[in-house]
């Protein structure tokens, strides 16, 4: 399996720092292709670095910016309550100022909180212990939750706002103090007052390179990872193969992730200790589950759960090469993995990972999907031709004769096929 090379291809910003009470501020060769014939001498010199799973990965890795995120992350804060507040903030009682802020309208508390640098989750976090450490007298054994004092129960925010508003005054009354209290702890005051001696302009700037990337990096996160299980269903959708849930092309987020009996990985629902949960699920002709794709994208430190799901990869493809052995089945384990997160401990997570899937494609590669689906006589590609702006020859002949087939025809030059043509990563499938 050779490709075919029949044409050459050709082919300050000042950054400005504002530390104020410890908030930081910042503002603002060309390629050539040999026309050489195919040489199947050669076939076994070629490019040996991508011979390695791990090699092949960290070639293809996506940096942040470039996996998608998956429709609209709310990027806005309200500039006017803020220019509102600020105009009217006092120079006396200033605690009870904040207080009535929160009294007249609880959902300030989420509006203020981003000020001080607290995420949603680590404030309801933190309220939730303080509300259960908090009793009306001294001699009271229970809180003002009507809890024992030896229990922790977490709690949203929007339970905390229900309180401000429920029946019960005396727990609205001192509900809004732990609150205010809790933010004016964290230097609230403090950055309003330097906010005040801004220039709306000035605030909007801070407020946008900020406050927002901090308050959003969670859910870019999460609709990151929905983004590239999008890009892959689409793909499937474009080749006509049928998977599960089957809208996922359509809305990534929009149906729970199906789950498949440990031991028959036949779909089930959801049962604790008895069930794999699976991003996505192709089938077969006969709407019959064949591969099982995991998604994993870290663009940032994985942490303990990126170390667990990787243990439960390693788990979950011995259950499968388990029940493959007693059901006489082929189904197959595929991993959608991708991000330089993994760069924070490789030996324990993508390491041990990539060898146990019987497919794994990255966003750059996700073309190796229709490959194998190839393979699996589930699609009937004609060609594929490798994008010679990010594959040197010696790289797309690698990469095809790791995963292509000889009844594909492989091209690395401008030649387009008159075909149907499906974008996938970093080459175009033809069918």
């Amino acid at each position: 399996m050779l490709c075919f090379l029949n044409m050459p291809i050709v082919g300050s910003v000042n950054t400005y720092t504002l530390a104020v009470l410890g908030v930081v501020c910042h503002f603002t060769k060309p390629l050539q292709i040999q026309n050489e014939p195919p040489n199947f001498a050669k076939k076994n010199q070629l490019c040996t670095n991508l011979q390695s799973v791990q090699n092949e990965f960290w070639f293809h890795v996506a940096n942040q910016d470039e996996i998608p995120i998956f429709g609209v992350v709310d990027k806005d804060l309200d500039i006017p309550l803020l220019m509102q507040i600020l105009q009217n903030l006092p120079t006396q009682k200033q605690e009870l100022y904040i207080s009535q802020i929160i009294f007249k309208n609880p959902d300030t508390i989420d509006f203020l909180r981003t000020f001080v640098g607290i995420s949603d989750k680590r404030m309801y976090l933190e309220l939730s212990y303080l509300f259960a450490k908090t009793k009306y007298l001294p001699t009271d054994s229970t809180n003002i939750l009507g809890k024992p004092l030896y229990e922790l129960d977490k709690h949203p925010l929007s339970y905390f706002k229900n309180l401000i508003t429920g029946k019960d005054q005396n727990l609205a009354k001192t509900s809004i103090e732990i609150i205010t209290k809790y933010l004016i702890d964290r230097q609230l005051l403090d950055i309003l007052e330097l906010f005040k001696k801004l220039q709306q302009s000035e605030i909007e700037t801070i407020i946008d390179k900020l406050i927002l990337p901090k308050e959003i990096q969670q859910a870019e996160a999460k609709r990151r990872g929905h983004g590239a299980e999008h890009k892959v269903a689409n793909l499937l959708h474009q080749l006509g193969v049928s998977f599960v849930p089957s809208d996922r092309h359509l809305n990534p987020m929009s149906s729970n992730d199906p789950n498949v009996d440990i031991d028959t990985f036949e779909i089930i629902q959801k049962q604790k200790g008895k069930t794999y949960s699976f991003d996505l699920i192709v089938e077969t002709h006969l709407h019959k589950p064949l591969a099982f794709l995991q998604g994993l994208i870290h663009t940032s430190d994985p942490g303990q759960y990126g170390v667990n799901k990787s243990d439960e990869t390693v788990q979950v493809k011995r259950d499968l090469m388990k029940s493959n052995q007693k059901c006489n089945t082929q189904k197959q384990h595929w991993g959608l993995v991708d991000g330089v997160g993994f760069s924070e401990n490789k030996k324990d997570t993508i390491d041990k990972m990539l060898s146990e899937f019987d497919c794994f494609v990255q966003l750059k590669s996700i073309y190796k999907a229709g490959l194998q689906l190839h393979k699996l006589g589930l699609v009937k590609l004609i060609a594929i031709r490798f994008d010679m702006n990010f594959y040197t020859q010696t790289e797309a002949q690698a990469m095809f004769d790791k995963y292509g087939s000889s009844d594909i025809q492989c091209i690395a030059n401008n030649a387009i096929p008159q075909e149907t043509e499906i974008k996938a990563g970093k080459a175009w499938l033809y069918v």
